[in-house]
């Protein structure tokens, strides 16, 4: 039995006869037949009297008629559920970025233009999580983001990267500190020096310490935990220097001086997409890319 055979059962009950339902349902009078006399054969007592001027439903067919139009109300309605939650999955996302990784406006990719993209589209669930680069890449492994902005190119076999920018680090010096007076840092520099922790564990972390072993030293980090605003009150306070994405530098905070790394020591870092490969996306999630890559 299949919702078919049901679905040819009620169209010749209400239609009367085999040719009228046939007509109606666009199929031939024998498939309808054969699909009805099936059903009567699997559940052994006849649906219909079979007469020359049409047929009569039985007193089992006039039984079975009210439960068989139930199931298929109940299938169409199922269906619509089906529907329904396809398109809510259509419009729903999670995006992540690495923390501190997006300027709030400017020029390219800002926490700016998510904004407005998030206000064009209201009636979407678009969640949106700042995490730490690392945290970013474990959410996407789990299948927890769709999408994510981090810092460094991650595994290839496990997501696909597309790169928007090379960032610079500047180092965030208090505006009364010593080093205020070089044009350029250098590591060396910064010996014995507290710095705030960077906010991953990988790219960031691994370039300062391998420029810090250049000359034989390792960075002095103080154990804090990572955010904006505790890493500017760790500067501003004099109690260390931070390194920061120099797109910080361009509205500087009160008490805070911004200055480059040496030639010798500057290093890049790319910035980007990252996908986990092989897992679905979204419309809205898809969309979200194609504006972010446009900018």
């Amino acid at each position: 039995m299949d919702l078919r055979q049901i679905e040819y059962f009620r169209l010749v009950a209400r239609a009367g006869s085999f040719s009228a339902a046939a007509k109606g349902a666009y199929v031939t009078q024998q498939t309808l037949s054969a699909s009805v006399a099936s059903l009567e054969q699997e559940w052994g007592i006849p649906l219909f009297n079979r007469r020359r001027q049409g047929v009569e439903l039985t007193a089992f067919g006039e039984t079975m008629l009210p439960a068989c139009e139930h199931l298929l109300d109940e299938a169409a309605s199922l269906g619509g559920l089906v529907d329904r939650y396809r398109e809510s999955v259509a419009q729903t996302a999670t995006f992540a970025y690495a923390s501190a990784s997006l300027q709030q406006q400017g020029e390219g990719f800002t926490l700016e233009g998510l904004a407005r993209f998030r206000a064009d589209h209201a009636d979407a669930d678009l969640r949106v999580f700042e995490l730490t680069s690392d945290a970013c890449l474990s959410a996407l492994a789990q299948g927890e983001v769709d999408l994510a902005f981090v810092v460094g190119e991650p595994d290839p076999a496990q997501f696909s990267f597309t790169k928007l920018v090379d960032a610079h680090l500047l180092v965030a010096l208090p505006a009364d500190h010593p080093l205020t007076s070089k044009e350029a840092i250098s590591f060396r520099d910064l010996a014995g020096v507290p710095i705030f922790p960077t906010p991953d564990l990988k790219e960031t972390y691994h370039r300062i310490v391998t420029g810090f072993e250049r000359y034989g030293l390792k960075p002095n980090y103080v154990p804090l935990p990572f955010s904006l605003e505790n890493a500017q009150r760790f500067v501003r306070n004099g109690e260390g220097v931070d390194f920061s994405p120099e797109h910080n530098a361009d509205e500087p905070p009160e008490g805070i001086v911004y200055r480059p790394l040496t030639p010798e020591d500057a290093f890049t870092l790319p910035l980007g997409l990252a996908e986990k490969r092989g897992a679905p996306q979204s419309p809205l999630m898809t969309e979200l890319k194609e504006f972010i890559l446009a900018r």
